[in-house]
């Protein structure tokens, strides 16, 4: 018989912890659109007609993903979303960084703003690499312990 070991719960980890931050960040951008959407427009790459239908989707789209994350059939999917939309994000603040632009990061919303800065990029990598952990190594597979027989065959 097979058990999962300890290290099989470090995606599930990852998920949840993503799934906070995703929610975290989702929540205030949804209740106070606009404020969100003048962040999108400081960062001057998108063009002007799109920024307030980004506003509105894109914190939808992180609810989302912040679900899904908790769901079993959806994990891996949810995860490369994550990690794909983390990406964008750090890429958007270091191209503001590069150009001097200075401004709010507009992660949390207008409620937890804090100014775009390395750390802020920096912090945006680090959770795709925890996002990528999920991708990878799927959350609850069995494995097979040191040192203990499996004489059916199955994992």
């Amino acid at each position: 018989m097979a058990r999962t070991s300890p290290q099989a719960l470090i995606p599930l980890a990852c998920c949840a912890i993503l799934a906070v931050v995703f929610a975290f960040a989702a929540v205030p951008k949804l209740i106070d659109p606009g404020s969100f959407a003048a962040d999108l427009e400081n960062y001057r790459v998108l063009p002007e007609h799109l920024v307030g239908h980004a506003a509105l989707y894109l914190p939808a789209l992180e609810l989302a993903v912040a679900v899904a994350l908790l769901l079993p059939n959806y994990r891996q999917g949810a995860a490369v979303l994550a990690a794909a939309m983390l990406l964008v994000f750090a890429v958007a603040m270091a191209q503001a960084r590069v150009r001097g632009i200075d401004l709010s990061c507009g992660c949390f919303g207008a409620a937890f703003e804090s100014k775009v800065s390395w750390w802020t990029v920096a912090r945006s990598v680090l959770l795709a690499a925890i996002a990528a952990i999920p991708i990878f190594w799927p959350a609850g597979q069995p494995t097979r312990l040191v040192g203990t027989s499996n004489p059916s065959g199955l994992a």
